[in-house]
């Protein structure tokens, strides 16, 4: 039995899903898992047996970002109380708990931290703030040179920018995988032909260019069946209601609710994903998984996962490409059922959650 411990949220049912389920994967396997889960927060320290192995709940010691000496004297008392031999970790929280692990253990724990955001998108939503940039690359660099043994970039183009970012190699490549929550898709308005935004409303996502070349194309194609919804919240909300106050084919939703998630790209033909930037979208891997096919930036990761006319169509984040885009989806459209099922069948083909588990446990137990 080997002790494994996760920074993460232990939560079944949103994007740690993740760890939720490789926690339990891996205590059924016969191991013990310590779980420290920033949210949900646990007043009380939970333990669920297994038939093999067992896992341990807690919360670090308030439910802020774990970012003080009193987190870290805190992890201390609990490495020292469980000893783990594997270390993973996201986020703020992989940053304590890895470095105290590594020099606890003078370098013998096994350590590995996700790089979940790459650097370019750090900077086009930054907003200028170069010294703090600057100050947090050289703080990333020392901990990923010497305390994490490995990297887990969720994509290709993740290990790049790691690369680019850091001149580090020590990044392998694991594709981030979604919980199965799909029951059937059935889109009640056979009459409109419906585009979702789901995500954060900064300008490294795109927002504004796209809605700027969904006017531009409807202006030009006054019978078009185009609709655009959009959901979410951030620094460009304010701005993004004004350019759609006159427009009534752009919908606004503002945030919406994890649980109303599914919802909401079950009643797309589409989900659209416009990034400058990004790495492996989790929206993008809701929407295949609700067999909702993407119109999905190449400037994403995930685009490297998808055929191009099967699961999706490709576009260039620019006004030009996404006009074109929106001519090739009205033109292709008798063509969506079998888009759609396509959609669902590369989300179990390469973002089933069991997969994930198997190989990434696999992978930190060898």
């Amino acid at each position: 039995m080997k002790t494994i411990l996760i920074a993460h949220n232990y939560s079944e049912n949103s994007f740690a899903s993740m760890s939720y389920y490789l926690a339990n994967y891996l205590a059924d396997t016969g191991n013990r898992v310590v779980f420290i889960s920033h949210r949900p927060f646990f007043n009380e320290m939970q333990t669920i047996k297994k038939q093999k192995g067992e896992i341990i709940i807690c919360s670090w010691p308030t439910e802020d970002r774990p970012t003080s000496l009193k987190d870290a004297l805190w992890y201390s008392k609990l490495y020292f109380k469980y000893k783990p031999n594997i270390v993973i970790g996201h986020f703020v929280g992989a940053n304590i708990a890895i470095g105290l692990s590594k020099l606890l253990s003078f370098n013998r724990v096994k350590t590995f931290s996700y790089y979940h955001t790459l650097m370019g998108q750090i900077a086009l939503d930054s907003r200028g703030k170069h010294l703090k940039r600057n100050v947090l690359i050289f703080r990333k660099s020392i901990f990923y040179k010497f305390f994490c043994d490995a990297i887990i970039c969720p994509s290709d183009l993740a290990q790049e920018d790691l690369k680019k970012s850091y001149n580090l190699k020590k990044g392998l490549v694991f594709l981030n995988p979604m919980k199965d929550r799909f029951q059937y898709k059935n889109i009640q308005n056979e009459n409109k032909i419906i585009i979702s935004y789901l995500g954060r409303l900064d300008p490294s996502k795109g927002i504004l260019e796209l809605i700027e070349a969904f006017i531009s194309y409807k202006r030009k194609n006054k019978f078009s069946n185009l609709f655009l919804n959009i959901a979410g919240t951030g620094s460009l909300e304010s701005e993004i209601k004004k350019m759609i106050v006159n427009v009534s084919e752009i919908k606004f939703f503002g945030g919406i609710k994890y649980d109303k998630v599914d919802d909401y790209l079950l009643q797309s033909h589409f989900a659209i994903i416009p990034s400058k930037i990004d790495n492996l979208p989790t929206v993008g891997l809701e929407a295949l998984m609700n067999s909702t096919p993407l119109l999905i930036s190449n400037f994403t990761g995930l685009a490297n996962y998808l055929q191009d006319g099967s699961d999706c169509f490709k576009f260039d984040p620019n006004l030009e490409s996404m006009v074109s885009l929106f001519y090739k989806v009205e033109s292709n459209f008798s063509e969506y059922n079998k888009m759609s099922d396509n959609a669902r069948i590369t989300f179990l083909e390469n973002f089933e959650i069991m997969n994930y588990c198997n190989k990434f446990s696999n992978m930190i137990l060898q």
